[in-house]
């Protein structure tokens, strides 16, 4: 898809942040208003990061680099699982194992090991097990693929990590800085957007806006890349335009009539 309009992640509810109370004192950068005690991302710097990250990542797909997408947030793990199998790329998203980065050689170990039991479940030895033994080996191929199936294409450490909730995957995020793996991820206020490389700002709570977020950054052609092309971004300094308070308002519920008093 196109990149999504400052009006369309409104609809989405991409801008609504958390209380001011658990806003991360950093995050304020990303912050267009605070209504009601809730903070109001600036949809602005959606884009703006969106577009960053949209770079970064057609550079790597360009150049054939490994690529983990994970989102073990309930609500969006069947959109991160789509994103990801959109470009053949690997993904994690029914539990984040600890130290999958950190002792990735491990990992590969247990792939190489599903891989054997799926060959030799379908192989004619395999065929003449037992009900009972076929089915245990079975159990353990479904629990193998289960959890590990979508990243079980990775021969390598994956370079990049696409986080769908920066807050829900702080293990994998905290595995990635640990190891200077660059990071996009989906940052809510309640996130430090320091301890991302390529922050998105929006509500992790709205799988709608998650959705629309990720299709436009996966779905951006891939070109040949330039030497002299780089992905930089700061924060941008401007204050928000008209077009931000024009989507806030639009989303905003309408006030209730004010019933008139009889005479």
């Amino acid at each position: 898809m196109a990149m999504p309009t400052i009006l369309e992640l409104a609809q989405a509810g991409a801008h609504y942040g958390h209380h001011r109370s658990l806003t991360f004192p950093k995050a304020k950068n990303f912050i267009y208003m605070t209504k009601n005690n809730v903070s109001l991302i600036n949809l602005e710097e959606t884009l703006n990061r969106l577009e960053i990250a949209q770079k970064l990542l057609t550079e790597y797909r360009a150049e054939d680099r490994p690529i983990l997408f994970v989102g073990t947030k309930r609500s969006i793990r069947s959109i991160v699982k789509e994103a990801a199998e959109s470009i053949q790329a690997p993904y994690m998203v029914e539990r984040w194992y600890g130290g999958f980065l950190t002792n990735f050689g491990n990992f590969s170990a247990q792939f190489k090991k599903m891989r054997e039991l799926e060959e030799f479940i379908a192989s004619e030895k395999g065929q003449k097990l037992d009900k009972k033994q076929r089915a245990k080996h079975q159990a353990k191929l479904d629990h193998y693929q289960r959890f590990l199936g979508g990243a079980a294409s990775l021969k390598a450490m994956p370079e990049l990590l696409i986080i769908g909730s920066a807050t829900e995957d702080r293990i994998a995020l905290g595995e990635a800085r640990r190891l200077n793996i660059p990071v996009i991820a989906i940052t809510d206020t309640d996130v430090n957007p320091d301890s991302v490389d390529y922050p998105i700002p929006a509500n992790d709570d709205a799988p709608r806006a998650i959705e629309m977020v990720l299709k436009a950054l996966v779905e951006t052609p891939v070109k040949k890349v330039e030497a002299k092309s780089k992905v930089e971004g700061e924060p941008t300094k401007e204050k928000p335009k008209k077009a931000v308070k024009k989507a806030v308002k639009a989303t905003a519920k309408p006030k209730k009539p004010v019933a008139k008093k009889s005479k």
